[in-house]
């Protein structure tokens, strides 16, 4: 064999080696998320469904591998069951199921957590905010205590469903209507199928909706002491220890699921995130909530397990007066926009002038805010991002009432939120 015989061999012999391991590398990586349906963790789990879905969707395969419902033999059909003929029953390979469990789905399991969440404002209540009653039949709106008289948000409507599909309703679908007459979507929480209790106690997953310029809870949970004790100390929390063992011995502070849902010291748990409110703080006009003593005691339970009750009685105190004046500017900034409207001096339909959008501001996120803000420890929401945004456009507000009644017309290019470039950003 010649010397460049030799050479070429070897370096083409280098290539095909080299070329073998990647290939092996890339079959290795993309088997890496597929597990041995066969295991001990999954006997009797599956069957066929996992032997496919470990070839098709083997991320979903490797979570439900981990989770709970493996461990104590709750097979895919217990959760994806359909009833012959169902509403929402395909054929699946012979086999009745359900792509998308509903409530009632789990509550077949778990029924105290879904007759509570089914009272909850997470439930159908999450829905008619947007639809208001014509999602919903007579007998609906009486079994969840919703008026027959509620109209859709005007927002909502006037978007329509190529914006809302990817905005409002994808967090509102918390609550949507399910074709089996249930309402809402357990895995807008419990996403993916570890159904792990670490997730759902971390604030994450209920920032995922709540943050924003409308109801920020996440970035005012994020500002006030609880988040920064999350933030510096929450790896080293129990995360995975059984349901009614939490309290202070090993959680340093609350997170969102310990304040509003968890079984936390002496609280008991609830999937009714409602339980623990004193306020219905969403509203133009915040009220206080039927039987609203009682539930303002569950959530001070949860607070006795860190602190005095004279601090808590403090920070109640002082809430409950931003709500009050909260409402006191809204009222006024609602009156003036009303007198307007009446004596024609702008159009009457809702969101036809810029001043219909700065009174919509005044409540639906300052008000908001700095309500959130007081009862959550979180001073920034309260002032800048709160009271203060609030007066700018309460007095921009009188401003242009005084000019339209001198002038007596209303030019709609002429007020376009001419202060917000100047509005502070907090600190």
């Amino acid at each position: 064999m010649s010397h460049n015989k030799f050479w070429r061999n070897l370096i083409l012999a280098l290539i095909i080696t080299i070329g073998l391991g990647y290939l092996f590398s890339i079959w290795n990586t993309s088997n890496s998320n597929r597990i041995n349906p066969t295991s001990p963790s999954f006997a009797g789990n599956g069957g066929s469904c996992l032997s496919c879905h470990n070839q098709t969707t083997p991320g979903v395969v490797k979570q439900y591998g981990v989770s709970k419902h493996a461990a104590n033999k709750v097979a895919c059909i217990d959760c994806h069951r359909g009833d012959p003929g169902g509403k929402q029953t395909v054929n699946h390979y012979d086999n009745n199921i359900v792509l998308h469990p509903t409530p009632q789905s789990c509550s077949r399991c778990h029924p105290a957590q879904a007759a509570q969440f089914d009272h909850s404002r997470h439930s159908a209540a999450a829905w008619y905010a947007q639809t208001g009653a014509s999602a919903f039949t007579d007998q609906q709106l009486k079994r969840y205590g919703l008026s027959s008289t509620g109209k859709y948000n005007d927002l909502y409507h006037m978007e329509g469903p190529d914006i809302t599909k990817m905005a409002c309703e994808v967090c509102h679908g918390i609550g949507k209507p399910n074709a089996d007459g249930s309402f809402g979507d357990c895995a807008k929480c419990h996403q993916g199928h570890s159904f792990s209790l670490a997730q759902v106690r971390k604030p994450e997953i209920c920032g995922s909706c709540h943050l924003g310029p409308d109801h920020p809870q996440k970035e005012i949970y994020e500002e006030s002491i609880h988040g920064t004790i999350y933030a510096n100390k929450g790896s080293t929390w129990a995360w995975n220890a059984p349901v009614g063992t939490l309290s202070s011995k090993n959680f340093d502070a609350p997170t969102c699921a310990i304040c509003h849902m968890a079984s936390f010291g002496a609280a008991q748990g609830t999937h009714d995130v409602g339980q623990r409110l004193s306020w219905m703080l969403t509203p133009a006009q915040a009220q206080k909530r039927t039987d609203w003593e009682t539930h303002r005691v569950n959530m001070q339970t949860v607070c006795l397990e860190c602190h005095a009750e004279s601090s808590i009685k403090t920070l109640y105190d002082n809430a409950d007066k931003v709500v009050l004046k909260g409402n006191e500017n809204i009222k006024t900034a609602q009156d003036i926009i009303k007198g307007l409207k009446d004596d024609g001096l702008i159009p009457a339909a809702p969101f036809s002038s810029s001043i219909d959008f700065k009174g919509f501001e005044i409540w639906h996120h300052e008000g908001r805010r700095m309500r959130f803000g007081a009862f959550m420890n979180g001073p920034d929401y309260v002032q800048w991002h709160g009271i203060y945004e609030q007066l700018i456009d309460l007095t921009e507000l009188k401003e242009q009432d005084a000019a339209l009644r001198n002038k007596g017309t209303f030019n709609t290019t002429s007020t376009q939120n001419t202060s917000k470039s100047t509005k502070a950003e907090g600190h």
